[in-house]
């Protein structure tokens, strides 16, 4: 019987397996790259984390590998994007798959979190863009976009035909290319604004092969307890501190998506920051600044790695903030020690 692993497990054991199959030394490789040989043992901490991003993009650079997130993909057991899409492979159909999955975006195991928008007869699924992940997290970026394709393929039973797929970074060129076509056989548009898979609005009424409306009405229920249990009882800023580190177990945060994971404008989310005397920016640097600490503190890792990884934009402002917190140490408070440990679980199944 086909061993089941959790979404972290999966992940890693795919990254074994992409390497392997390049004729690369995961341990090898992830040791050259300054990383503790123990983050390879610990998949919940180690896969949601800015650490599996920069030895992506280290692996790519050093065995000249564009494509990698390519082949770790096409490794995986089924596509792991986290709870936005075990709820679209628990619905009846694409259209109320992609109108369910839009209710728990901040929850998508991507770079960012993906809409839909239908436009003459075509729909168009679209990550938020951010130039962290087409500049600095590109593979990590190119994985997720690769999983959301490949996920689509999978619901359809193999039946799904795209129109086109766009990228928000270059053509990678020589046979790189090749590999991209192979992958996604279809139109594909480099250097553009966000990240998209478009595909025949004809699809939307396709149905959904592992359609479960019991399991997902369950499903539902649970996802709706656990964040009651989460939030109750904390105000704006904590729920906007656990939505920021949420979102930063993957890549980033920005204010747009904050206010849009909390139902608020960005108006409406600074001015009731504001009232609580902070902003988007002092609670964004805060967990950053907690994830390092985590970093560093529990995983061992280097600062220089550190600081690349979190905020490779601007290593020497997280370098104050990490000086600045010695002053004051605090614990770090991340999800990895939340009640939802590793973010929200799946229900058990009915069957």
């Amino acid at each position: 019987m086909k061993q089941t692993l959790t979404e972290d497990e999966d992940v890693l054991h795919a990254l074994f397996e992409a390497c392997k199959s390049l004729g690369i030394d995961l341990k090898d490789a992830a040791s050259k790259s300054g990383l503790p040989a123990k983050l390879l043992t610990l998949p919940n901490h180690f896969v949601p984390s800015h650490l599996l991003n920069y030895l992506l993009e280290n692996i790519a650079k050093k065995y000249h590998c564009q494509d990698f997130a390519l082949h770790l993909a096409n490794k995986l057991q089924t596509p792991e994007l986290g709870l936005p899409t075990t709820v679209m492979s628990l619905s009846s159909d694409f259209k109320t798959g992609l109108e369910h999955a839009s209710h728990y975006s901040a929850y998508y195991q991507d770079t960012g979190y993906w809409r839909h928008e239908i436009c003459d007869e075509q729909v168009t699924l679209v990550k938020s863009a951010n130039s962290l992940s087409s500049k600095y997290y590109r593979q990590r970026n190119l994985l997720g976009t690769a999983q959301m394709f490949l996920l689509l393929n999978t619901l359809s039973s193999h039946l799904w035909q795209p129109k086109k797929v766009c990228f928000s970074f270059s053509d990678p060129g020589a046979n790189f290319s090749d590999t991209f076509h192979e992958f996604f056989d279809c139109e594909l548009i480099f250097d553009q604004p966000n990240d998209s898979i478009s595909f025949p609005a004809d699809y939307l009424e396709f149905s959904i092969s592992s359609s479960d409306p019991m399991l997902l009405r369950s499903m539902e229920v649970h996802i709706r307890g656990l964040q009651e249990e989460l939030l109750q009882g904390r105000d704006v800023v904590e729920r906007a501190r656990l939505l920021i580190d949420e979102r930063l177990r993957f890549s980033h945060c920005s204010e747009e998506e904050l206010a849009f994971y909390m139902k608020l404008s960005t108006a409406e989310l600074r001015s009731e920051l504001g009232q609580a005397n902070t902003n988007f920016k002092q609670l964004v640097e805060q967990q950053i600044s907690d994830r390092a600490a985590f970093y560093t503190e529990r995983c061992h890792v280097p600062m220089d790695i550190v600081l690349s990884s979190l905020m490779p934009y601007d290593e020497d402002r997280l370098y104050e903030l990490l000086k600045e917190r010695e002053k004051d140490p605090t614990e770090p408070t991340l999800r990895q020690d939340d009640i939802i440990r590793g973010g929200i679980s799946k229900p058990p199944s009915t069957h």
